[in-house]
């Protein structure tokens, strides 16, 4: 083994084992719809941003928590999420990425990943694609993974000033929700907050107060177009982001006095995002400030409709770094 290789190699290693013991220092906080810092879809691109064999991004979001209207009163409406990423070319056009949720770190304990993800890429005449695989690496004792997220990306030239981004995915959600003092829940012990499901189901669960299973589906997608103004390739963005889900709480069979049988029930959501960015791009930086603004939002809680149209105060503003 060449001294390139047998580097290559022990920085591979290294990575691997910083995922790992991330992965089982706690429990980490699963992205979901509507409720916390996701990376993927919004500015996601099918070609690699970094050159050197490691980026290292953080990524910052004032958000708002209530997009449907279901917090109970005096719940806090908004906060601040803040997100790391370490990205690194295990080959010339392979890439491995770590990405974790810091939002939180210190009442969840020690930092665990939120996604661990591998995105091969290739390029053909005008237009580069990739497909990207995310999985929630933490695990609840069973089999597959909570959340797993597997995407289709392209990104072509229209002209030397113009591009445009497609990207399209599937989302596998299966997580559990526990009371820590209910020994004799027939599911996992496994302990989440109400930030780790999507905000449909977590307005079910303040509703009735069971704890349950949440397994579902989520189609998520984005369309945009982005206009370079330097020679660097700094460019100004706007896209459209859909995400849309379906989901089953199972509640939890109780044993005792209180004992009730499971039930289930459908939770459906969907919305839609406009977002529109200024990407600054230098050799060794990318700077990218960010705003979302909510032009659709629907979901249906047992039965109970809720629709909203365009809301510009629930904007989503944000802020991500790349050193690279």
């Amino acid at each position: 083994m060449d001294r390139s290789l047998r580097s290559r190699f022990a920085r591979v290693t290294g990575l691997l084992t910083v995922i790992a013991a991330g992965t089982m220092t706690a429990p980490a906080g699963a992205q979901g719809s509507f409720q916390t810092l996701d990376p993927f879809y919004g500015g996601e691109s099918a070609r690699q941003t970094f050159y050197d064999g490691v980026a290292v991004s953080g990524e910052v979001t004032y958000r708002d928590r209530d997009l449907l209207g279901l917090s109970e009163p005096g719940a806090p409406a908004s906060d601040m999420v803040l997100g790391a990423r370490l990205d690194y070319a295990l080959l010339p056009q392979v890439t491995v990425s770590a990405v974790a949720d810091l939002t939180g770190a210190a009442s969840r304990g020690p930092l665990g990943l939120s996604w661990v993800v591998v995105k091969p890429y290739w390029h053909n005449e005008n237009t580069d694609y990739a497909v990207r695989v995310a999985v929630d690496p933490a695990s609840e004792g069973g089999l597959g993974f909570r959340q797993t997220d597997v995407a289709f990306l392209s990104s072509s030239a229209l002209s030397p000033e113009v591009t445009s981004d497609f990207a399209v995915g599937l989302r596998r959600v299966r997580t559990g929700y526990v009371e820590a003092e209910d020994a004799q829940n027939v599911f996992s012990d496994f302990p989440m907050d109400e930030d780790s499901v999507p905000l449909p189901a977590a307005a079910a669960l303040r509703m009735n107060g069971d704890r349950v299973r949440l397994v579902g589906q989520e189609l998520r997608g984005s369309w945009g177009y982005n206009v370079l103004f330097d020679p660097a390739g700094s460019r100004v963005l706007g896209s459209l982001i859909v995400e849309a889900g379906d989901y089953t709480l199972v509640r939890a069979q109780r044993s005792g006095e209180d004992a009730s049988p499971a039930a289930q029930d459908r939770i459906r959501s969907g919305i839609g995002w406009a977002r529109v960015g200024i990407e600054f791009n230098r050799p060794s930086y990318v700077f990218e400030p960010y705003v979302s603004v909510p032009l659709v939002t629907w979901a249906d809680v047992r039965g109970e409709p809720v629709r909203h149209g365009p809301r510009p105060e629930k904007a989503r503003l944000g802020l991500r770094m790349m050193l690279r």
